[in-house]
């Protein structure tokens, strides 16, 4: 079906036409309505002030959510880890080959779980919900130096607490584009792990990705097919991987 007067077309055509499209074109439909803020997520109020609107709850689900509360503020052991880089070793993410893989990893700054004061219109998620902010990832771009393994970085910035940067080390000379797209990966897979260990349903959180490459938020968006065979497989991982995002969002590094 084809609109000749896009600007006079109604609900109807308009759904209509979306129908014919194949799933993948709906995907990159979708992925390219929200990258440009098109698409809005529908915020209930009943999702605000919550324990205020929503007696349901009752005093099993208040005092389930003050336990949760007091567990998230309760104060580090003396054997927490200092501030100093926090250094782990893990294996490689995927077989050794000809190809790079991430061999380890660095955590550098902050500890993990360090909080930081809430806005005064935040509040703790409620069990089994993701943080209402978004979880926001910022890419980094691929680091050479002579006689060291390469590196790339992300900073992770978790609603509530002290930003973290991390610091993947590669085994092999991996391309730029090759370093970024297996640097998201890690970072997403950290994000899902933490939200598993929390209770939280990936379906309930919100992810920004800020990106240096134009090129790579094309690609995941559906937008231009992947220029490079040998990323193929590794974006078909990150795109199966977001889904699992209630909402995610990728954006060029200084928009936003």
């Amino acid at each position: 079906m084809r609109i000749s007067h896009p600007e006079a077309a109604s609900i109807e055509e308009i759904v209509e036409a979306i129908r014919r499209l194949s799933p993948a074109q709906r995907r990159a439909l979708m992925r390219r309505l929200s990258v440009s803020g098109l698409l809005q997520p529908d915020v209930l109020y009943a999702d605000r002030r919550r324990l205020l609107i929503a007696p349901a709850l009752g005093a099993a689900g208040l005092a389930q959510f003050r336990s949760a509360l007091q567990s998230r503020r309760a104060p580090s052991s003396p054997n927490s880890p200092s501030s100093s880089p926090t250094k782990m070793q893990v294996q490689p993410e995927r077989l050794p080959g000809k190809e790079p893989v991430i061999r380890g990893h660095a955590v550098l700054g902050a500890p993990k779980r360090a909080s930081v004061e809430l806005a005064p219109h935040q509040m703790q998620p409620l069990p089994g919900q993701a943080p209402e902010q978004p979880i926001t990832v910022v890419l980094r771009g691929l680091t050479l130096k002579s006689g060291e393994a390469a590196t790339a970085e992300y900073l992770l910035r978790w609603p509530g607490e002290a930003p973290q940067t991390v610091q993947a080390r590669f085994a092999g000379q991996p391309t730029p584009a090759q370093a970024l797209y297996d640097t998201l990966e890690k970072a997403v897979r950290a994000i899902l792990s933490r939200l598993k260990e929390s209770g939280a349903d990936p379906a309930t959180a919100r992810l920004e990705v800020y990106c240096p490459s134009d090129q790579m938020i094309d690609e995941l968006i559906g937008e231009t097919p992947v220029a490079d065979a040998r990323l193929q497989t590794r974006h078909d991982r990150i795109s199966a991987l977001l889904d699992r995002f209630g909402e995610w969002r990728l954006l060029r590094v200084g928009d936003g």
